[in-house]
């Protein structure tokens, strides 16, 4: 993954990021949803060969969009529902080795979406 700015506050970019990501980035300080972004890193097997990971997270701020079935499930029914974050464009998440955890529901990401104002990445709950 390579370094973007504001992911370590002060950034590294040359370039400032286009005014509506700037915008977006208020907007989404002020109005946003807590979420914590987990980076998955192998550390070894156990011993019937499945990899071990240890865990380490950071919370940012986000949007969330549920798919129209996941809003009808009864509390605790662990079904594989999609969701769509929108977050700034330079959060530190990648599609392999990251989770996303909102609500007290666990995802894994599916895909992730660059744009000019945002970055939307698309996530399917783990069971």
């Amino acid at each position: 993954m390579s370094f973007r700015y504001g992911q370590f506050v002060t950034g590294f970019a040359r370039t400032m990021p286009p005014t509506v990501a700037l915008r977006f980035e208020e907007f989404v300080k002020t109005r946003g949803r807590e979420m914590s972004i987990i980076r998955l890193t192998e550390i070894g097997e156990d011993a019937y060969g499945q990899p071990i990971y240890q865990e380490s997270s950071h919370v940012e701020k986000v949007f969330l969009e549920r798919a129209g079935r996941e809003r009808d499930l009864p509390p605790g029914t662990l079904k594989g529902g999609l969701i769509r974050l929108f977050m700034v464009p330079w959060a530190a998440i990648g599609e392999e080795g990251f989770d996303v955890e909102i609500d007290g529901a666990r995802y894994h990401i599916v895909s992730l979406d660059e744009r000019e104002a945002y970055l939307m990445v698309e996530a399917e709950r783990k069971a």
